[in-house]
């Protein structure tokens, strides 16, 4: 695989969890998703739950610093955001996260199995000590015409 085959906007069609089995035993097709692969070796994931919640005193603010305390709480829950570097090697692709909204993540190296087929973009975790694995199902975004 080489990194023009990767290279495009994703959108998320769904994710499993996968036991050693095989079989899918959790799906969640409800997630709003984007990943970005740039040509020259960039990462950007945000995803979050589809139909998030609006806050208050955020209007034309890029930050939640309008909302209350427990808007930006509920705001921020079960939402995954990071941007880094990627490479490729041996089927999967290593996103070395460089920045996140989980600050524990900076630093971290996240590898993932990679199936490309036409548009289409599966990445999968490394399976856990058990075996199991989440597999995330991902579709290239066309390209906007200018």
């Amino acid at each position: 695989m080489k990194r023009e085959d990767i290279v495009g906007v994703y959108r998320q069609l769904g994710e499993d969890a996968v036991n050693a089995k095989g079989e899918i035993t959790f799906t969640n097709n409800e997630r709003s998703s984007q990943i970005m692969y740039s040509p020259d070796g960039y990462v950007g994931v945000l995803s979050g739950p589809a139909g998030r919640k609006k806050v208050s005193g955020s209007d034309n603010r890029t930050d939640l610093n309008g909302a209350t305390v427990e808007e930006r709480a509920q705001a921020a829950s079960d939402l995954t955001c990071y941007a880094g570097h990627y490479e490729l090697k041996d089927g999967a692709v290593h996103h070395h996260i460089e920045m996140a909204l989980n600050p524990n993540l900076v630093g971290q190296t996240l590898i993932r199995r990679v199936h490309i087929d036409g548009p289409n973009l599966t990445l999968s975790s490394v399976p856990d000590k058990d075996g199991n694995y989440r597999r995330i199902k991902w579709r290239r975004v066309a390209p906007k015409a200018n």
